[in-house]
């Protein structure tokens, strides 16, 4: 971190005794394996990075591992993940056997990295991988150390290190780790674009905001009286601290200045300031404030013409007044040699803002100058890597647009080589913008039109516009069929039906486009381009439940494939994985799911000798939706473990198919009863992912919330996604689903019965004509549960209620026996639901104990095994058993023919945590004179105030095991293990894994011969 020396270097801090409280608590607790993210915001000049001084002092004296990087003002630069870079490079610099481990944090190094070609899905895990690495070697550094990362000036970041930064916070789970980031709060105007990134961070659990406000009178007096050092008379010093307005920024330079008649404003000060100086001083400030904060010693020279002695004299007398700083180290814009650098920004926007248009714009163009290629070293004139954004920069602003052009097209490049999709967008943007302003444009790029609104498309799916991303695809389709190209119109056809894919309801779009592209190619000689096509119509037609077409499509896919030589990158084995999955996919709908499985287990080292990520993962993924479909929990679950490992391993945990893994696994883990890794599983998503997946992670998280009874979440939770644009038919089903239960434990039937018929209606819009969501067998027992309700609380006419419900069981019946299974026949799952629509159909008319004992065997493939939780019953079966209590009560039975039942049922939702039904079920238990307690075994001390799985890590901990070894023997990651541990310290408040294990033996929560828990498969 370079040191910049100023007025009040060295003085002690004044007031902001809250603010490093603060500081304080974050870094104590980091020190124990609680991480927290700090936001510090404030108006220029306040004493950010005084505060940040001391931050950093503090840490480093307590042995933390101190990472600084800052975003600098490179105006529409937009360099791409520059406090990064520098905190990479400090790492590279102290500990490069870290950075060695992972390849993808080159990118982040000084000049990029120049990546192999890649194309198709695998391009779009370059950014993925990047986020991942820099969060791995985060973790593996805080294991061994604790750290401080602090990313200073914000409010200048380019969109990617918003992106990295948004990971990292959600992301801090029991990392030894603070992250410290500051901005301007008086910047920040209604469109700035870190304001949407601060919305989403601010609700981060882990997060915590420092607003630095002004000093008070006091502490502005006592901050004044320490920078004159005794060199002011007391009248003057209170004048000064009356006027500094509690800016410590302020208070330096009128101190600095320190003479009558000040003009009031810190602008019209620091101004004042400067021209003070002599008028070559001036001159080389108002240069140098064109370059940005830092200035090389080199360009300076270059760009005043002024002689060696002149330019040292001005340089010395801007020096010695505190206005330039001299930086030995400076990484700046023109190079490596030494420069300069503002004391503070402001200093540098207040000069930069007093130069006249064109003094600003001839300034910008002799930096231009410095920055290019001389003449014949190439098309597109740009020297040195990594400074063609800044070179575009001043081209645009010195208004020589063919050098802008050319720059832009070489910034793309070089942001593409970082992994830098945001940025890649706006230099491509804006080559698009200048191209029908420079005559022949594509000489001067490089490239042609239609390959740089590839990119530009490309960028903005990418960074989470799809919109945006399938206008600017469509128009480099535009163009390449203008250029009457087929082989490049037909790839890029292909590229934009894949990216249709990613958005909901754009299937039809995707499938003309692919067929156009095939089209262009079908009378062409067998090519991997044509494989990729025939593949990519066979999964569009998957996706639209057009079977017979997409199986020929998939096979000629293979057959063209055939009449190819082996392809060495790999690209045309990718595509044959491909089609065997959609082979698969059909095989599994036309009641074959052995011959899927059979397809898929060809499929996945086909893809992973490929190396498609995107390609393995969803064979993976469909090997688990095979076997969840037919109730097969366990192995379900095992598979998407493995999938989302292997996910972790290659850095692609973020991506579509990687989340959607996450997804399924969550969904699989609460079924089985797993509901802590559940649960913890469902917390991380955000900005920085598919805004798709991120939303579907978030809605398959409401199930476990509404079965522990966390409704005020839920409830904002379902508000969120139903404002959410993202909304596919999974989200659909499962916020209907969430939404309608939660209504029901509320006591709120009239609101559940309006969420099923809401969520029903809307998944009827998603289905093929005439063929039936199977959504709607559950949606429709739920809208029958409701009726029932609403009868039992007098809310409804019984009559009438009954034939509300009968409806809605019409509907589950309609969809059971009209809807496309996946297997050909319903499945477990849906077979159970529809028992149980029935089921709760009796509750308005004669009771029936044994429809509801249907409904429990129906459902015993949630239990179906000591795999699938600790309990003997599952949660659905245990509500069941709930409602069959009732009927038999209803029918005149006595207490000992529900106690069975009840009691299972209790201990089902109590393993859980179950909050809604084991209040049920102990209602009805009072009701009916069972005592519950008596007879049910001595509850485990980690039902207290730790749920089973954070008391099986607990005891496993006591017993001396790593968080490794932990998650070895529980099957779940090394992450969840430190979630788990964390949770535990906060409510046994204690600090530490040691003092957490002292205080549960303290409390009776562990004994010294309790074992763990069984081993359960996540």
């Amino acid at each position: 971190m370079t040191c910049v020396a100023r007025l009040g270097v060295g003085i002690e801090l004044v007031g902001r005794r809250s603010e490093v409280a603060a500081l304080t608590g974050a870094l104590d607790r980091a020190a124990v394996g609680r991480p927290t993210g700090l936001l510090m915001s404030g108006d220029a000049g306040v004493g950010k990075s005084r505060l940040v001084a001391e931050a950093v002092e503090r840490a480093a004296a307590a042995g933390f591992t101190v990472l600084v990087g800052r975003c600098i003002d490179t105006a529409e630069s937009a360099l791409p993940y520059l406090p990064f870079t520098e905190i990479v490079g400090a790492l590279e610099a102290t500990r490069p056997e870290l950075v060695a481990e992972h390849a993808a944090l080159r990118h982040l190094l000084p000049g990029g990295f120049a990546r192999a070609a890649a194309t198709g899905e695998r391009r779009e895990l370059g950014q993925l991988q990047v986020f991942d690495a820099v969060l791995s070697v985060l973790d593996r550094l805080t294991v061994a150390t604790p750290a401080l990362l602090v990313v200073e000036d914000m409010h200048w970041s380019d969109r990617s290190s918003r992106d990295l930064l948004f990971f990292l916070l959600s992301r801090l789970t029991g990392q030894r780790l603070v992250v410290l980031a500051t901005y301007r709060s008086d910047d920040l105007h209604r469109r700035h674009p870190l304001r949407p990134l601060l919305s989403e961070l601010v609700r981060l659990p882990q997060v915590e905001r420092i607003d630095l406000g002004p000093l008070d009178a006091g502490e502005s007096l006592a901050l004044v009286r320490l920078l004159a050092d005794g060199h002011l008379a007391e009248p003057k010093l209170r004048g000064i601290a009356r006027r500094s307005e509690g800016n410590a920024f302020f208070a330096e330079e009128l101190v600095s200045a320190s003479s009558d008649g000040l003009p009031h404003g810190l602008v019209e000060v620091l101004v004042a300031r400067v021209e003070g100086l002599s008028a070559t001083t001036q001159r080389v400030l108002r240069i140098a404030s064109v370059a940005g904060r830092r200035v090389s010693h080199r360009g300076l020279c270059a760009v005043s013409g002024l002689s060696d002695d002149d330019l040292e004299q001005a340089l010395r007398e801007a020096v010695a007044h505190h206005v330039l700083v001299a930086d030995d180290d400076d990484p700046g814009s023109l190079g490596a040699d030494d420069g300069y650098q503002f004391r503070h920004a402001l200093l540098r926007e207040a000069i930069y803002h007093e130069l006249l248009p064109g003094e600003r714009s001839r300034v910008h163009a002799r930096y231009a100058e410095l920055l290019a290629v001389p003449d014949g070293a190439g098309p597109r004139g740009v020297a040195e890597p990594g400074r063609a954004a800044e070179l575009a920069h001043h081209a645009m602003a010195g208004h020589d647009l063919r050098l802008a052009l050319a720059a832009s097209v070489q910034a793309a490049l070089e942001a593409d080589d970082r992994e830098a999709p945001a940025e890649v967008l706006l230099h491509a943007e804006r080559a698009i913008e200048l191209w029908r302003a420079v005559p022949d444009a594509e000489a001067v790029a490089g490239v042609d039109e239609c390959e740089v609104t590839r990119w530009a498309a490309w960028g903005a799916s990418s960074t989470g516009d799809p919109d945006r991303g399938i206008a600017l695809g469509r128009r480099a389709l535009e163009l390449a069929e203008e250029r009457g190209d087929p082989a490049i119109t037909a790839r890029i056809g292909q590229r934009y039906a894949m990216r249709l894919l990613d958005l909901p309801g754009r299937e039809q779009e995707a499938l003309a486009a692919a067929r156009r592209a095939l089209e262009l190619l079908e009378r062409e000689p067998p090519s991997a381009e044509l494989t990729w096509i025939h593949t990519t119509l066979a999964r569009v037609l998957t996706r639209i439940d057009r079977f017979p077409e997409a199986v020929a499509e998939a096979e000629t896919a293979l057959d063209v494939a055939r009449h190819l030589p082996p392809d060495p990158d790999g690209d045309l084995d990718a595509a044959k994985a491909d089609a065997r999955v959609s082979l698969a996919v059909c095989a599994e709908y036309g009641g074959d799911p052995a011959r899927a499985r059979k397809l898929l287990g060809e499929a996945k080292p086909l893809a992973r000798r490929s190396g498609n990520l995107a390609v393995e993962l969803r064979a993976t993924y469909s090997l688990g939706i095979s076997l969840l479909d037919e109730g097969r929990l366990a192995e379900a679950g095992a598979e998407f473990a493995a999938g989302e490992e292997r996910a972790a391993a290659t850095g692609t945990t973020w991506s579509a198919y990687g989340l959607n893994l996450r997804v399924a696994h969550v969904i699989t883990r609460f079924m089985c009863g797993d509901w802590d890794a559940a649960e913890a599983a469902a917390e991380i998503a955000g900005e920085s992912v598919s805004a798709v997946v991120a939303v579907r992670l978030a809605a398959a998280g409401l199930l476990t919330a509404v079965g522990r009874g966390r409704f005020a979440p839920t409830e904002r939770r379902l508000a969120e996604l139903h404002d959410s644009a993202q909304v596919d038919e999974q989200v659909i089903l499962l916020g209907g689903q969430a939404g309608a239960e939660a209504a029901l434990w509320q006591g709120r039937p009239q609101e559940a019965a309006r969420r099923a018929a809401e969520a029903i209606a809307h998944l009827a819009t998603t289905s093929a004509e005439h063929v039936p969501h199977l959504g709607g067998i559950l949606l429709g027992a739920l809208g029958a549960a409701a009726h029932a309700d609403m009868a039992a609380a007098g809310l409804q006419p019984v009559a009438e209620a009954a034939v509300a419900a009968r409806e809605m069981v019409r509907i589950a019946e309609h969809a059971a026996e009209h809807g496309l299974p996946r297997a050909g026949t319903l499945g477990p799952e849906g077979a159970a639901w529809l028992r149980r629509a029935r089921a709760e159909l009796t509750r308005l008319g004669t009771p029936d104990p044994a429809a509801w004992q249907e409904v429990v065997d129906a459902f015993s493939y949630e239990s179906g095994g000591t795999d699938c939780g600790p309990a003997s019953v599952g949660y659905r079966q245990a509500y069941a058993l709930l409602r069959q209590a009732e009927a038999v009560l209803a029918s005149g039975g006595g207490p000992s023919r529900v106690e069975p039942g009840l009691r299972a049922a209790h201990a089902t939702a109590t393993a859980l945590g179950a909050t809604p039904l084991a209040g049920a079920v102990g209602e009805l238990a009072r009701r009916a004179g069972v005592r519950l307690e008596a007879a049910a075994p001595a509850p485990a001390p980690g039902l207290g105030p730790l749920t089973p799985r954070e008391q099986s890590v607990l005891a496993l901990v006591a017993q001396g095991h790593t968080n490794r070894q932990v998650g070895a023997e529980l099957f779940i990651s090394e992450k969840t293990v430190s979630v788990h541990l964390s949770r535990v310290m906060a409510k046994l408040g204690a600090s530490s894994r040691t003092e957490a294990v002292s205080v549960a033996y303290a409390r009776g929560l562990l004994t010294p011969e309790q074992p763990a828990a069984a081993r359960s498969t996540p």
